[in-house]
């Protein structure tokens, strides 16, 4: 092999191989939605959008709308339900609704004072 023809040899495989590597790590970036929880405003209304891994190995794609929650789809493959809480997101921002990616969240717990 001509020295041109081995760099350009190896070029493709670097290329192959850095591909290989995002696809990998985009898949993962994908399948971690059910750790987080989508929150979209419009106004002064909210709905969430969430991933739930069920006792039965199945996920559940949960919309949560005045409190509500409602399984928008199901299925073995965690990507199918991150697939379906993509679509409604797109369909809300569509909307006009303002959709981000929560990662952390705190929640508090009103103790009530039973002398009042």
């Amino acid at each position: 092999m001509k020295r041109d023809q081995i760099s350009a040899l190896r070029s493709k495989l670097a290329l192959f191989s850095a591909t290989t590597i995002v696809l990998f790590f985009t898949s993962l970036a994908i399948a971690d939605l059910g750790d987080s929880l989508v929150l979209c405003k419009h106004n002064k209304t909210v709905r969430t959008l969430r991933v739930e891994m069920g006792d039965d190995s199945k996920c559940r794609a949960i919309y949560t709308k005045q409190g509500v929650d409602e399984t928008i789809g199901s299925g073995l493959n965690p990507n199918s339900c991150v697939e379906f809480v993509s679509n409604v997101r797109k369909n809300l921002e569509e909307a006009k609704w303002n959709c981000r990616e929560v990662k952390e969240a705190r929640t508090s717990n009103v103790l009530i004072d039973s002398a009042e």
